[in-house]
């Protein structure tokens, strides 16, 4: 009965640990606590079916021992929390699921021997002093956690774009070493202090390990954010451009104006209306020329739009625009720029790998409740994918990384595909504030 209620208490702590380690849910808060909930149930289960076996004398200690009967139920709880983590809770990359899980689950068998070592008991005791141990220790990690760490903690998750497996790995060896040492300390029969100080030198080691992958992951988000910044400064120097030009352009009508009103006057002075509707005419169309640009009201498209219009016609690049925006309710400037301006980056960048007629084909429209971006450029015809996502030989993803974590946030989609030299783009935004 004893080793029946510490099974529970720990158990119980998987399902409270897990309803806070979501980054990227892929459900709502309460179907996600709803679906730990369920797991926790049911790994619950699986131990008190292994311990009725042992009880009823079923799987008697001849024929399983202790320690391998443990072992199936450690490795049950363990096995069944990644599943449903990985599979059915998290909607990130599964890399970054795994290390999560396995740097959650390092944590717990690192608490499992430390309370091994402070009591001198073995896998599977019980008592009060353990349960309170048990309870107090997850505490300790489990409130410090909520009330500083998480935030800080979910913000690198987000942030970081590349080096999935590589976090994982690390993680995941963690866990097996740490798992080593436990079923390692379950079959000693006396703790001297050899072992003792070799399983305190490896907690001190997993310790820097995880400072190493979480400061890894801090310097990973920083580049992140500077990218962002960087292509958000671009524009803005492009928008501010665009303005001074404008200015340029107002300054010299200003100046013009008098001239045109001594044509138009002489016009008028000889009667020669016709003359007046002709020169009036041409221009309207010479101002009309100065200010050729602007594509929609929304201040962010049509400067990230400019910007790269003019870039496509300073690289021999053919551009053509169907943009009918009205203004964006929920979708903010920071994210537009982000989506756009990656979208409208990758295009360039693929039609500078091809020789001969390069295009760029941009649509974006409004229907119902949805903003929708169809991109269409020139590219090279072997394009790499990846779980359906475009791979670049030559840079690190960024950007596709950058595009679908913006949509994300607005819960939209977003397709790529590549046919016959013509790579697409598709995206919806949702727009959060309708409907």
């Amino acid at each position: 009965m004893n080793a029946v209620i510490t099974n529970l208490i720990n158990n119980v702590f998987h399902g409270i640990w897990f309803c806070f380690i979501v980054p990227e849910p892929k459900h709502s808060r309460k179907n996600t606590v709803l679906i730990v909930i369920a797991t926790t149930v049911f790994t619950e289960c699986i131990s008190l079916f292994l311990f009725y076996m042992r009880y009823t004398g079923i799987a008697s200690y001849e024929t399983i021992s202790i320690s391998v009967s443990y072992l199936v139920g450690y490795l049950a709880a363990v096995i069944v929390y990644v599943i449903v983590h990985i599979f059915f809770v998290s909607a990130s990359h599964p890399a970054k699921s795994l290390f999560l899980v396995a740097a959650y689950f390092s944590l717990w068998a690192a608490i499992y021997c430390i309370i091994s070592l402070i009591t001198d008991t073995y896998t599977g005791a019980g008592n009060m002093v353990i349960w309170g141990l048990r309870i107090g220790l997850n505490l300790l990690f489990l409130i410090p956690y909520l009330l500083f760490f998480r935030k800080r903690l979910f913000q690198m998750y987000k942030e970081i774009k590349s080096g999935y497996w590589m976090i994982a790995t690390l993680s995941l060896m963690c866990f097996g070493m740490q798992s080593t040492l436990l079923f390692y300390n379950n079959r000693m029969q006396n703790r001297q202090a050899f072992f003792v100080m070799l399983m305190l030198a490896y907690f001190g080691f997993m310790a820097a390990v995880y400072v190493m992958l979480f400061r890894y992951m801090s310097q990973s988000g920083y580049t992140y954010r500077m990218r962002q910044l960087e292509l958000n400064e671009k524009f803005l120097l492009a928008q501010i451009d665009s303005y001074e030009k404008m200015a340029e352009n107002a300054r010299q009508t200003r100046h013009d104006f008098r001239h045109h009103n001594m044509v138009v006057m002489e016009y008028a002075k000889n009667k020669d209306y016709q003359g007046i509707l002709q020169y009036l005419q041409e221009y309207e169309e010479k101002e009309t020329e100065k200010y050729v640009g602007t594509f929609c009201k929304n201040h962010a498209v049509d400067t990230v739009l400019a910007a790269y219009v003019s870039r496509c016609g300073h690289n021999g690049i053919t551009v053509d625009t169907d943009i009918r925006l009205d203004d964006i309710v929920s979708v903010s400037d920071f994210d537009l720029v982000t989506i756009l301006g990656n979208i409208l980056e990758n295009a360039v960048n693929g039609c500078m790998k091809v020789e001969g007629k390069r295009r760029v084909e941009i649509s974006i429209g409004q229907k119902e409740h949805k903003l929708i971006i169809v991109c269409r450029n020139t590219c090279v015809r072997d394009v790499l994918f990846e779980n359906g996502l475009p791979q670049s030989r030559e840079h690190d993803g960024i950007g596709v990384e950058s595009i679908l974590n913006t949509i994300a946030k607005y819960s939209g989609d977003v397709d790529f595909s590549a046919s016959d030299g013509i790579f697409v783009c598709r995206v919806i935004i949702n727009d959060k504030k309708s409907g």
